[in-house]
């Protein structure tokens, strides 16, 4: 299964990640940028730029280029040497620091920096130098957490994989198909505006591990009834409308950070848009978009492929028997939205594009740090904060 070698990759990834230091986490790049909007508001300049010692993790320079109005009424003494450039280790000094930070102004303005900046700059460096830090601490341990998280993930989903051979292959081929619909769906304006803001993060990080484990409750779902040749009896398929309510409590008594997002779409995607769905009836946009998602993901992946008690229907044949039930069992948005997907050109070329694939080869570059702090490494990475 391609997804399951993604999670692999994605695991291994985040364990190489957390033995070093891993510099453009989001949490260490928002305190580099608390730290330089602190030293334009304190110091001056127009631009900042920090320098990370590569013993520390990967060499990156972080460039903060920050438009904003200049000081009104600040001018140079007259016998003040023009000083463009200003900076300082990130510590008490070079042997302690892990790196530098440097604060210029452009030739363009008769801007400069005087002594007592060049004093303050250094005094902040310290202070910066323990947040950076911190944060380079705090991103460490969130990797491992995530990744801890994507490992029992993983395990489930082999779980799932091993349960019958009609859920073999299932999980992947709903989760490709749901991941269509909701890019698909996010680009559309009036499916976004309709749901909470909050919900478009869940649904990108987390929706395709809920695909990957919606049918998990079945684990706890008899084989005789999961495999059973002919129609279910209603006792037996009132059995059967456990699992999503068994998924949910599996994921959610692990405790997970990442089960408040995938939970409410595993136990809600066999809900009815018109309210006469399992396990609760909701109806709607009661429904967690997720769920919705998956539903028709579900439902079209369930009847094209075979079954012990059911032939396949072809591409067409299910799309539409989904447009004939639109705003009944699914929202009928999501139906509109689903209809012009090149899903069958997909299916077609999905396992000629896997076979194609060749792993990109990671890039590294190394450069000590500098004896002089004005230097800059020739090779920058960076990220760009504009300040209003």
């Amino acid at each position: 299964m391609e997804e399951l070698a993604t999670i692999e990759r994605e695991i291994e990834e985040l364990k190489s990640k957390s033995k070093s230091v891993y510099w453009n986490d989001e949490i260490i790049l928002k305190t580099l940028n608390d730290c330089a909007n602190c030293f334009f508001d304190l110091i001056g300049g127009e631009t900042c730029y920090f320098y990370l010692a590569p013993k520390r993790g990967k060499d990156v320079e972080y460039e903060y280029v920050i438009s904003r109005k200049i000081r009104s009424g600040f001018t140079k003494t007259p016998d003040q040497i023009p000083n463009k450039v200003i900076s300082s280790y990130l510590g008490k000094d070079k042997q302690n620091s892990i790196g530098w930070v440097r604060l210029t102004y452009s030739d363009a303005n008769g801007f400069s920096f005087s002594p007592a900046d060049k004093k303050r700059l250094s005094d902040m460096a310290q202070i910066a130098a323990l947040a950076i830090e911190d944060s380079i601490k705090y991103a460490n341990n969130a990797l491992i957490a995530e990744c801890n998280q994507l490992a029992v993930i993983l395990a489930f989903v082999r779980i799932i994989e091993a349960k019958s051979k009609w859920t073999l292959g299932h999980s992947e081929r709903v989760t490709n198909i749901g991941v269509m619909l909701l890019e698909a769906a996010l680009g559309d304006q009036e499916w976004v505006m309709s749901i909470d803001q909050d919900e478009v993060y869940r649904l990108e990080r987390w929706f395709k591990f809920a695909g990957l484990l919606h049918d998990l409750g079945k684990v706890g779902i008899s084989d005789a009834l999961i495999d059973k040749p002919g129609r279910l009896t209603d006792e037996e398929f009132e059995k059967i409308k456990l699992h999503p309510g068994i998924g949910g409590s599996l994921m959610d008594v692990l405790g997970l950070e990442c089960t408040k997002a995938i939970v409410p779409m595993i136990e809600h995607h066999h809900e009815n848009y018109d309210g006469s769905g399992y396990p609760a009836g909701l109806k709607g946009n009661e429904i967690p978009p997720g769920s919705r998602i998956l539903k028709i993901a579900d439902v079209y992946c369930a009847i094209t492929e075979e079954r012990p008690y059911r032939s396949p229907l072809a591409h067409w044949d299910a799309v539409e028997e989904i447009k004939r039930h639109s705003g009944r069992f699914f929202d009928p948005k999501l139906v509109e939205i689903f209809c012009k997907l090149p899903i069958e050109s997909f299916e077609k070329n999905v396992e000629k594009t896997t076979s194609e694939a060749e792993p990109v080869a990671e890039q590294t570059q190394e450069e000590q740090i500098g004896e002089d702090p004005y230097h800059i490494p020739s090779i920058r990475k960076y990220s760009v904060y504009t300040k209003k």
